[in-house]
């Protein structure tokens, strides 16, 4: 059964709660990731300064992709390495999962990089003669490179009790796969719009018109490049004037002589291109009146 209660007029499931009193530093974690977003998608790994993780750097460590649903620990906190009872750094991260939930692990981690989505899971670890079982909690939030690409995880690993001699490992009881979103501001839409004319340019589809009159930087002797739309116009406009004359992608609308046999190139004709050639007088019929 799933209960839910009200907090400052969200709804928020007891679960949830009951999460954050028990791993405070989890929560810690989530917040501060939260606040480098920003608004954002997600924030970038050079975004993150470890001292604005306080007392909660033990709990914490980055994550590097090194194969789909693998990646391993670059850097972590201690409690993370006294889990293994050893340095875990260059370790993989399955190796906090025993042989059973490793599988489950690797396609969460999956998602985090090729969603991207923010991952939490609920843990427990196994119970033996020298270890009593105990309840762990693990998030996984995306990074992006420099290259807006997800190969880094901010994570948090924290357990509740006392850890045991020896290396512990821990088995999935649930998992929680939120993917992000994020809301569309004005500054958002300018930028998708931006980066939507940049690969219509660089697209088939687009003629360059080389040595056009147009003023030249000062200290080059390189024209300027005109970028000529050259694509098909609509089925519903007139084929007899200007259909076939493409017109410049900006907004003069001023033809651009001999574009015509570039756009009949564009239709499949087999004519070979030829910028600026001379229109070609049109032929007639002789009628010859016999007896």
């Amino acid at each position: 059964m799933k209960i839910e209660y009200l907090k400052d007029g969200n709804v928020v499931t007891l679960a949830s709660a009951r999460r954050t009193i028990k791993f405070p530093a989890i929560a810690q974690i989530e917040a501060y990731w939260h606040a480098l977003r920003n608004g954002r998608l997600m924030p970038a790994r050079g975004d993150v300064d470890p001292r604005g993780l306080g007392k909660n750097l033990t709990y914490a460590m980055i994550l590097e992709r090194i194969a789909p649903g693998h990646a391993r620990i670059r850097l972590a906190g201690q409690h993370v390495s006294d889990v293994l009872s050893m340095e875990v750094r260059g370790m993989p991260l399955s190796a906090l999962f025993t042989p059973d939930a490793r599988h489950e692990m690797q396609e969460a981690l999956e998602s985090v990089f090729t969603t991207p989505a923010e991952v939490s899971l609920t843990l427990r670890s196994e119970s033996n003669l020298f270890h009593k079982k105990l309840d762990a909690q693990l998030i996984l939030l995306p990074l992006k490179d420099i290259h807006g690409n997800v190969t880094r995880v901010l994570g948090g690993f924290q357990v509740d009790g006392k850890l045991g001699r020896g290396p512990q490992r821990f088995t999935i009881r649930s998992l929680d796969i939120r993917p992000l979103t994020v809301a569309q501001t004005p500054e958002h839409k300018s930028c998708d719009a931006a980066r939507r004319q940049k690969r219509d340019i660089a697209r088939p589809g687009y003629w360059d018109i080389r040595g056009a009159p147009t003023s030249r930087s000062s200290g080059s002797d390189k024209p300027d490049v005109t970028r000529v739309d050259i694509r098909p116009t609509q089925a519903g406009q007139n084929r007899k004037g200007e259909g076939h004359i493409m017109r410049p992608s900006d907004t003069s609308g001023i033809p651009v002589p001999g574009m015509a046999e570039l756009a009949a190139s564009f239709h499949g004709a087999s004519q070979p291109l030829r910028m600026n050639a001379p229109a070609r007088p049109g032929g007639h019929l002789r009628l010859v009146k016999q007896d």
